[in-house]
């Protein structure tokens, strides 16, 4: 399980707020410390408002989050990535022009956020000559044109010290950037044209930095050069064609349509044999006395962890229940007349008890799946994930809500028989998946906490603990809750995993985004059938992925093997909180 705090958790949603106020789209969101718009994320962007460089000294919460609303309002990033050029330095200045043709453009009713953008702008540059950039020839180029765009655009000066150190360069390309700059000015309003002129400019600086390369003095020193190039920047293009949640289809096409080519999609995943998968209840496969002891461990963590589970109940139940009308009171001094009691008015005037009230009790209505990612990479946290498992489960039937406890992995490692058929048959391009797929049911709907609890126990066998296949364990979960509990009207999976889909044999022979894809569609689907799946503790790869996520923080040190409690209380009020606030978010996926 990777850690992922409460605290991130919070500040991304409140940047997030913030930008969807300022930019006008109910789509964006900050996921993972990275930009998200729709399902289209922002990979790069210019140094200055890029987030990995929010611990920085020199940057500016608010003014990066007044840089990248005007960034989505005012430009295309589509369009913007189908012109950028591929390379690590065209692709880098591009970014950075793009983002000071935006800024330039920014209305001036708003004199606080133009101010936010040119300190942070300067802010950047001061970094960037600080660093000791601009002692190369390179650097140095950057740097003027930078500033060169910049003043031309804006119409404002840049402080003193900048503009002297860029003086000679500035003066030597004059000529071949003037025109090019007129340009930018002209069509700072248009993107697709002022990309135009970009790419042109962005062609000038390459012929520069090539013939600055052609004069070092001998082939080694060019190719050293060409190697390692001067400039330190930690920039990478950005990526042709990432791996994405499957895209929205058009408003003009139905929800029933889309149901439908979601639905056609999972049907293109194949199976080489599915007849050795198996669905099993774990307390099966483990002897009582074996049980037992895995048992013990469990309540003495918990016990050790010292719950306030009425705190916790009061807690969910305000989160999770709805108020119910049970019965009615009668023979009340206020509230409704009661008609049955009429008749008193007359007979007994001086008895006025003949109102009724409502008596209304807290009704739950939500089913929640926890489904446990049982890879070999979870067997290390089996105690701490079975314990805290085992604690929002009992909180969780003393708040009403029906509760299911599910784990998945496979049968063998790197394939099992299903992989040596298909090595026996000829080895066939694509043959799908190719490992014996294990469904693990530790406790189902209908069962209390109390006879379940032997069966949570089995969470602690190491040998369950193999790879995993996630796209069909959550399809199997989400088919589970579909077909039980008519009545309810929330359905949750809090998936916890800390990667990727991974069966060695099946990817090798597929491809390795075969179980990845997989899983985006069944990600999608369940959105579609109105069930919200939650993320916790997933690997960086899948974050972007899972729209809805919870905080994980039960690090565990060396000489301890399960969290502290404190660490655990923080934890389920934590969940409170964020299930409380990512669930009140309209046209959301999951």
């Amino acid at each position: 399980m990777q850690n992922q705090s409460h605290h991130d958790f919070q500040l991304q949603e409140q940047y997030g707020a913030v930008l969807r106020s300022l930019s006008g789209d109910f789509t964006v969101a900050i996921r993972d410390w990275q930009l998200h718009q729709a399902t289209r994320s922002y990979e790069q962007l210019a140094p200055h408002l890029h987030l990995a460089n929010r611990e920085q000294a020199w940057f500016e919460p608010r003014a990066m989050l007044d840089g990248l609303a005007v960034r989505i309002r005012y430009s295309d990033q589509a369009l913007h990535q189908k012109l950028s050029p591929p390379d690590q330095l065209g692709s880098f200045i591009f970014e950075v022009l793009e983002q000071i043709r935006v800024e330039s453009i920014c209305p001036p009713a708003l004199i606080g956020s133009k101010k936010n953008l040119r300190q942070q702008f300067i802010a950047w540059l001061t970094q960037f000559m600080a660093a000791g950039q601009v002692e190369s020839s390179i650097g140095l180029l950057l740097l003027a044109i930078f500033c060169m765009t910049w003043m031309r655009l804006n119409h404002q000066e840049l402080p003193q010290t900048m503009q002297d150190t860029v003086e000679a360069t500035r003066a030597g390309l004059a000529s071949e950037t003037g025109p090019i700059l007129q340009q930018l000015k002209l069509l700072q309003t248009q993107q697709e044209d002022y990309a135009q002129q970009a790419l042109l400019l962005i062609q000038l600086v390459s012929e520069l930095v090539h013939a600055e390369y052609q004069s070092q003095p001998s082939l080694r020193s060019k190719r050293k050069q060409i190697n390692s190039p001067s400039l330190l920047i930690d920039w990478v293009p950005p990526h042709q064609a990432p791996i994405a949640v499957p895209k929205k289809m058009r408003n003009s096409v139905s929800r029933q349509a889309q149901q439908f080519e979601n639905t056609a999609a999972l049907t293109r995943y194949p199976i080489f044999n599915a007849s050795y998968d198996q669905e099993i209840k774990a307390q099966t496969t483990i002897r009582a006395a074996q049980l037992q002891n895995f048992r013990s461990e469990i309540d003495q963590c918990i016990h050790a962890w010292q719950i306030p589970w009425g705190k916790f109940i009061r807690l969910y139940t305000k989160l999770l229940a709805q108020p119910h009308l049970s019965q009615w009171q009668n023979t009340e001094s206020e509230g409704l007349l009661d008609r049955r009691y009429l008749n008193r008015i007359i007979t007994s005037p001086y008895q006025q008890a003949i109102q009724k009230k409502r008596i209304t009790k807290p009704l739950a209505r939500t089913q929640i799946t926890f489904l446990l990612d049982c890879s070999g990479s979870m067997k290390e946290h089996r105690l701490e994930l079975a314990s805290f498992v085992d604690v929002m489960v009992r909180i969780l039937e003393g708040v009403g809500v029906t509760t299911e406890v599910l784990g998945y992995s496979t049968l063998a490692w790197q394939g099992g028989r299903p992989f040596k058929e298909w090595q026996k048959a000829g080895s066939c391009d694509n043959p799908g998946r190719l490992n014996e797929r294990a469904h693990w049911i530790f406790k189902d709907h209908q069962t209390s906490w109390r006879r379940a609890r032997l069966g949570m126990a089995a969470l602690l066998k190491p040998d369950l603990y193999r790879e995993s296949l996630d796209g069909e364990a959550l399809l199997w979960a989400a088919q589970r809750m579909t077909q039980t509990n008519q009545g309810v009207h929330d359905k949750k999976i809090i998936l916890l995993s800390d990667g990727c889909p991974m069966d060695r044999a099946t990817l090798q022979a597929n491809g390795e985004a075969f179980l990845l894809d997989h899983l985006l569609h069944v990600l999608e689907w369940t959105k579609h059938n109105d069930i919200a799946v939650w993320g916790c503790g997933v690997g960086e790869e899948m974050r972007s992925a899972f729209k809805k996520r919870l905080s994980w923080e039960l690090s565990t040190s060396k000489s301890s093997a399960v969290p502290s409690a404190a660490l655990v209380v923080s934890a389920i009020s934590n969940w409170a909180q964020e299930l409380a606030g990512q669930a009140s978010q309209k046209n959301s996926n999951y």
